[in-house]
């Protein structure tokens, strides 16, 4: 005799549903089918949303953010490693009394890309930029920032002056990327990092080593040189973004 459900005890929803070898239950056909069809419409959705070749959210001219807290370019909160810094293993007198520091690997990547920029004709303000941070012995060595989309800070009041490429650089592809790196960072301390002037000039000096030190396999930070120097009023943008 077949016993009478409760209220305790509710129809099973999945009782006499198609089951794979697990015992858990199958969708039905319809379901997978309604599925399907509705993929290619969640797609059309997602490219609407989110069109892709619009111009980037941060204006070229804002992301590498004014000085502070100490530093040439605001990166929030920051954090570098312990090791003790090492004279560069210079292959030319323009960049001969720099320092690197970092792992044996950080200090490669960044002799390579140090080195590079021997024989690099530089704008004469930046080339004097230059081997002014080498004369000051500067310590050059990859940094973590909370924003982690920018490419490199400095700290000015170091002794002796410290340049901060991003820590991603660490692991790029190519070590070179951060040659243009320092010499923009070079202008900016040679200068007033807060001004629009030195900041453009350190772009155009950036751009410059970009196209000396780099073929065709560049980064965002080349890209994003010559977009602003070609802007039909970059100081006012650069104003605008918070500089002076």
């Amino acid at each position: 005799m077949r016993s009478r459900r409760t209220r305790d005890q509710p129809a099973d929803p999945y009782a006499g549903a198609p089951v794979d070898e697990l015992a858990a239950p199958l969708l039905p056909r319809w379901f997978v089918l309604l599925v399907v069809l509705l993929i290619p419409v969640a797609v059309v959705v997602f490219v609407l949303a989110f069109p892709w070749g619009e111009e980037d959210a941060v204006p070229v001219a804002e992301r590498r953010p004014p000085p502070a807290e100490g530093l040439t370019t605001d990166v929030g909160d920051w954090e570098i490693g312990e090791a003790t810094p090492q004279p560069l293993e210079a292959d030319c007198a323009g960049v001969e009394g720099l320092q690197t520091a970092g792992t044996v690997e950080d200090r490669r990547r960044l002799g390579e890309a140090l080195n590079s920029l021997c024989g690099v004709v530089l704008p004469e303000d930046a080339g004097a930029a230059l081997a002014a941070l080498a004369d000051a012995e500067a310590v050059v060595r990859f940094g973590a920032f909370e924003r982690s989309g920018v490419d490199v800070t400095a700290v000015p009041d170091a002794d002796p002056p410290l340049v901060l490429p991003n820590g991603r650089f660490a692991q790029a592809a190519e070590p070179r990327w951060v040659a243009p790196l320092i010499v923009y960072e070079a202008v900016r301390l040679a200068g007033d990092p807060v001004t629009a002037r030195t900041t453009l000039a350190a772009r155009e000096a950036e751009r410059v080593a970009c196209d000396a030190v780099l073929d065709e396999d560049r980064n965002v930070g080349c890209e994003d040189a010559v977009e602003l120097v070609a802007l039909d009023d970059p100081l006012a943008r650069l104003r605008a973004a918070g500089f002076e």
